[in-house]
């Protein structure tokens, strides 16, 4: 192989041209190691802000939309929820068709009307403003009292005061028509009402945040260990 020969001139250093010739890769390992870095910084500060978003917009719309979910016993048979606001302005039409027709339970909504009345009460005035606009219709398995036991669970708006008020101004038109008696479970006081001339009794009461009204006292008595255990 032929040798080539090297000169170097004099007064030329070789460390010179050796450092000219040296390339600093750190800097550019740096910023290799940076960008990464940086990018999985801002992709798990955004899946963070998504879960938090995906977990509040969850809560939110279930405590909308479920209000009484956590109340409802677990042999519940059917759940569902009113808009009390939204079915009242149907119900006139509705109880005119039911009227013409003479519909079997039109007799006791034609009754609940006159104790409004004689109680110089109007439903939309008095009455639908103290509670919130669900109610809570569930149904429950047969039993010894009833074949259809049923509560109708309200969450209040108004106070315990407001609603007790009410209460007594309807209460003694529904005496000329039902027998009044009351029994405390759990410290709380639930109103009786046993018709005159049928057998299936009728019972409400208050219980913290709640107004319950059921046909079967076994249902309503579970009712109140959900409200007060929750």
């Amino acid at each position: 192989m032929p040798k080539i020969p090297i000169k170097v001139k004099k007064g030329q250093s070789t460390d010179k041209v050796t450092e000219e010739m040296k390339v600093d890769l750190r800097n550019g390992l740096a910023e290799e190691h940076k960008q990464p870095s940086r990018k999985w910084l801002f992709l798990s500060v955004g899946l963070f802000l998504i879960i938090v978003f995906s977990i509040l917009g969850y809560w939110f719309f279930s405590s909308q939309k479920m209000t009484f979910a956590d109340l409802i016993p677990e042999e519940a048979v059917i759940f569902g929820l009113i808009n009390q606001q939204e079915l009242y302005p149907q119900m006139a039409p509705l109880n005119q068709f039911l009227g013409e027709n003479n519909f079997y339970g039109q007799g006791a909504m034609n009754r609940l009307n006159d104790y409004f009345n004689q109680a110089q009460l109007g439903f939309q005035e008095d009455i639908q403003l103290l509670f919130k606009p669900e109610i809570a219709f569930i149904l429950l398995p047969g039993n010894s009292e009833t074949s259809f036991p049923f509560i109708l669970l309200l969450e209040k708006k108004g106070s315990t005061a407001q609603i007790s008020r009410i209460l007594d101004k309807i209460e003694p038109k529904l005496r000329e028509d039902y027998n009044f008696s009351s029994q405390i479970y759990r410290q709380i006081e639930i109103t009786i009402l046993r018709p005159l001339s049928l057998t299936v009794n009728y019972l409400y009461s208050q219980i913290g945040d709640y107004f319950i009204i059921s046909n079967s006292q076994e249902s309503f008595e579970k009712m109140i260990d959900s409200i007060i255990e929750k």
